[in-house]
């Protein structure tokens, strides 16, 4: 999910089942999770950093 997010600079994420919406994860709610402290700080480095303007 970490790598999603930095790669859509987005800070959450809708979690689908039998394409129905039924929860959302958040940077925060991977921050409580220990494993994930390098990916995290990683993503959240990546998702600050402006995107470059998109090209017509």
């Amino acid at each position: 999910a970490a790598e999603i997010m930095a790669e859509k600079q987005v800070r959450r994420l809708p979690v689908m089942e039998n394409n129905q919406l039924v929860g959302i994860v958040s940077l925060g709610d991977l921050a409580t999770q220990a494993k994930y402290d390098v990916e995290l700080a990683r993503t959240l480095g990546e998702i600050s950093v402006p995107s470059r303007p998109r090209q017509m």
